[in-house]
This record gives structure tokens, C-alpha cells and sequence, in this order.
């Protein structure tokens, strides 16, 4: 989100400083200021210059946070034709609006007066309106090349709100950077405005640009995540009745860097408010939550896996309250000291003769000894040896890991030997499991989210058959 945001920001304001730069020597402010027959001409050459920079820059931003610079070109190139004629009827519309308004309010330019504090206070309100239609019309013309009509109306919201919040501080640096107004020189009035403009039309498109994208971020009802591929992280809206996922550069969730991924592998489909995912045929399939579908319900933290590429569905009408508490960072806490008659382990109460509790049994000679700076040495026999890892819960819920050999790695990174790359909350490379002796031992690698043994937090910790494991929002049994 972030990243479109700054984006928005910044392709805006490049906008705007490209206006300000082929405008000022084709139209003559001087000539405006004293032939005011001149303004109509004026006003459609700018409206023109405006919508088409405009236009462009913000057209393009959409497609950029997407990873598609030749869509982007497209987009920017169509917003800047449709931006044409809506800039030119909100700039006129604007201009119409700020001018009835200002001779309301008592235009001391209009009557020879020098301008004064108070009517810079009135005048913002009608310039903030004026700019208003304006940025209207730029929002508009952005959201139509989307081809969505939600993220096009977004787009007008948000333009409207930048337009507004630009057209203020337009006013200001134009006042503060030069007497926009007008300045007396031997009795005739000179246009200074120049610097003013310099600065309020990039500040001017840097705000509509920066609104677009938070309201589209904000009222967004549906997306995926891409949580395992290229571009993880990335995001993409689910907002148009139809939705293809693929590889070809139009699609509208884009999955480059996988030959096993169709141009059009499968597609989201908005029905009665919530959303179909459907397989297109291709011969990799489409997984969702592990298993293998032709068409399926979505619903909020759904994973979606098509060939290597994993995406998470998430959806704000079936979000989880369950699910949102278990993708919070846990971090271990420090608990408070076990009393000496407990086993810090197992948590059992202690043999107040033997010191023996319910994960103690007798060492097994023929089995090597840890160094005593692992804290432990407890070691079960062959017949309470665990064999196996099971997934209780997540989206492989059944599915068996074996422990074999002297140590097996956990993690959502592939070549990890216990893979939980359908678990988001899950680190690339979570903890591992030891065999000392006859004994597996947990060992946490620094994950994000911890790791736990029958609800508890652990750094280190013996395992035993019949403990609970849980890394990320994922749980397993030893057995």
C-alpha cells in the first residue's frame, strides 16, 4: 500500500512539473492578465496541457505497482486522451464555480483593490472548490482505463479530495512564492505568478495522485498477496466481475517467472457479492488450500497455488477474527520461574524422591551423551521414541511427516524438510528438530512468529509423543 501511495505521490507532482513547464511559454499570463478576451483560449490550451500530464502520470500508476511497464504505457497513454476533454469541461466548470464564488465573497482584484488577508481566507474556499472539478475529472479519466468500475469511481472520490486539498495549497505557495494576484508598476498591472506555479502544480498533482490510490487502497473489498514467487509480497485487487490470474502481461494478476503457468490459468469471478475461483485447464491445475479444484468458494486467508506460485486470497466480507489474532507477530515473552518441584519441560510435578517427572525415563546406555550446555539429557526409550509429525491443523491438515535421520528443518522456504509453504505466518526458515541421542529436540531458528510446544513459547525444548507443535497458525502432533 505504501508503495502505491508514494507513487501516486510522486508520479503526480512529475505530472504537474511537466505541465508547469510546457504551459508557461505557450501561454502568455501577462497577456490574460490584461485581455481578459484572451481567457478562453487560455483556458483550453491549459485544460489540454493539464489533462494530458495529468492524465498520463497517474494512468500509469496502477499498472506500475502491478510490475507491467508496458500496460503502464498503454494505460498512461489512454488516460491522457480520456483525461483531454474531462479536464477541459472540469477546468471550465471550475473555473466557472471559483469566479461566481470569489465575486460573491468580494474580489478586491476585480475592483482594483488591493488583495488582503481576509479575502486570501475567502478565497480559498472557491479556489478549494474550483480545483475540486478539476481534480474530479482527472480521477475520473484514471480510473476509466482500469476497466473496473469500482476502482473507477474510487479514482473519482480520490481525485476530488486531491483536487480540493491541492487547489488550497496551491493558493498558499502561490501567494507565498509570488504575488499571483497582480503588481503595481507605474500604474499597470503585471503578472508574477510564474514561481507560484512552479510549485502548485506539481503539489496540485502530487495530491491527486497521492488520493487516488489511498481511497482505491481503502475501499478495496477484495485482493491476493502474493506470499511464495516472484514479486512476493505484491498485491493485487480483486474489484472487476472477472479476474484472470496468468501469465500473459494483460491479466489482471499477473504470475511471470513460471513456464507451467498458462497465459490465462485461472480466473475470480464475482457473483452475488462474493468470489469463485475457476480453473482455465491447465495442465499444472490450481490448487486451493492443498487441494487440487475446478471451481471453488473463496473466502478471507484462502491460499491459492498455481504451479510454484502461491497467493493468498483475502476478502473483508468473510474476514476471521480468529484468523487476523493468530497472524499477529507473537514473540516469545519470558516466563515467570518454574517452582523447583516442576519440570520446566513437561510442566508435571517432580518425584520428591527420585526428582523423576513425566518426561524422565531411564538413559539409554548405548546412546551418545549431549554436551551439559544443552540443559538436558533426557532420553526416552525405543518405545516412546516419536516417529512421526502430523499436521492437525492449516491448509495440509493430515498430511505425515516422518523423523528420520539426525535433524529435520521447518520452515516455509523450499528444500525445508518439514515445507509449510501454505502458511503465510510461517518463517522461511522457522526452527528444526535434532535427534540427541534417542531424544528430538525443538529448536526455534529465530522465527518471526515463534515457536510453540503445547502452547507454550520455547527456545529449546525436548519433544515427547503426544506434544502439540505450532509454528505460524499451523499446528502438528507428535506421535
Amino acid at each position: 500500500m505504501a508503495g502505491k501511495l508514494l507513487l501516486g505521490l510522486l508520479l503526480g507532482g512529475a505530472g504537474g512539473l511537466a505541465a508547469f513547464l510546457i504551459q508557461e511559454p505557450l501561454i502568455d499570463h501577462q497577456q490574460l492578465l490584461l485581455n481578459p478576451a484572451a481567457y478562453p483560449a487560455s483556458m483550453a490550451w491549459l485544460s489540454v496541457i493539464l489533462g494530458a500530464c495529468y492524465g498520463f502520470s497517474l494512468g500509469t500508476v496502477d499498472s506500475l505497482t502491478r510490475g507491467q511497464p508496458a500496460q503502464a504505457l498503454r494505460r498512461g497513454l489512454l488516460a491522457a486522451l480520456v483525461g483531454l476533454p474531462g479536464a477541459m469541461v472540469a477546468l471550465y466548470v471550475g473555473s466557472a464555480v471559483y469566479g461566481t464564488l470569489s465575486n460573491l465573497l468580494g474580489n478586491p482584484v476585480g475592483r482594483g483593490l488591493s488583495p488582503s488577508p481576509v479575502y486570501f481566507l475567502l478565497d480559498i474556499i472557491p479556489r478549494a472548490l474550483g480545483w475540486l472539478f478539476f481534480g474530479t475529472g482527472i480521477g475520473a479519466a484514471v480510473g476509466a482505463v482500469t476497466g473496473s468500475i469500482k476502482r473507477w469511481w474510487h479514482s473519482t472520490v480520490g481525485g476530488a479530495i486531491g483536487g480540493a486539498i491541492g487547489g488550497v495549497a496551491f493558493e498558499i505557495f502561490s501567494l507565498l512564492l509570488s504575488p499571483m494576484y497582480l503588481a503595481m508598476t507605474g500604474g499597470e498591472r503585471v503578472e508574477v505568478g510564474a514561481p507560484g506555479r512552479a510549485v502548485g502544480f506539481p503539489i496540485l498533482g502530487a495530491s491527486i495522485g497521492f488520493f487516488i490510490a489511498l481511497v482505491q487502497e481503502a475501499l478495496k473489498a477484495a485482493w491476493v498477496r502474493v506470499v511464495l514467487g516472484r514479486n512476493e509480497g505484491r498485491e493485487y485487487p480483486v474489484d472487476k466481475p472477472i479476474c484472470i490470474i496468468g501469465r500473459e502481461e494483460s491479466a489482471d494478476i499477473p504470475l511471470f517467472g513460471d513456464p507451467q503457468i498458462a497465459p490465462q490459468h485461472a480466473r475470480i469471478v464475482r457473483q452475488q457479492n462474493r468470489h469463485l475461483l475457476e480453473d482455465l485447464g491447465a495442465p499444472a491445475g490450481t490448487l486451493l488450500n492443498g487441494q487440487r479444484v475446478q471451481q471453488a468458494w473463496l473466502k478471507d486467508g484462502d491460499l491459492i497455488q498455481i504451479a510454484s506460485m502461491r497467493l493468498q486470497f483475502f476478502e473483508k466480507a468473510t474476514r476471521s477474527l480468529v484468523r487476523e489474532a493468530m497472524e499477529r507477530v507473537e514473540k516469545p515473552t519470558a516466563r515467570s520461574p518454574m517452582p523447583d518441584y516442576l519440570c520446566p519441560y513437561c510442566g508435571e510435578r517432580k518425584d520428591p524422591v527420585t526428582g523423576q517427572c513425566a518426561c524422565s525415563v531411564l538413559p539409554v546406555s548405548s546412546a551418545p551423551a549431549r554436551p551439559p550446555s544443552a540443559g538436558f539429557t533426557v532420553q526416552p526409550t525405543v518405545a516412546t521414541q516419536p516417529r512421526q509429525l502430523v499436521v492437525l491443523r492449516g491448509a495440509r491438515a493430515g498430511a505425515v511427516f516422518p523423523l528420520q535421520g539426525n535433524q529435520l528443518t521447518v520452515g516455509r522456504e523450499p528444500g525445508r524438510d518439514v515445507l509449510l509453504d501454505f502458511d503465510p505466518t510461517v518463517s522461511r526458515r522457522h526452527a528444526r528438530l535434532e535427534r540427541w541421542g534417542e531424544q528430538w529436540v525443538l529448536i526455534d531458528e529465530g522465527s518471526r512468529n515463534g515457536s510453540f510446544v503445547n502452547g507454550q513459547p520455547v527456545q529449546q525444548h525436548p519433544l515427547q509423543p503426544g506434544d502439540i507443535l505450532r509454528f505460524g497458525s499451523t499446528e502438528l502432533r507428535v506421535e
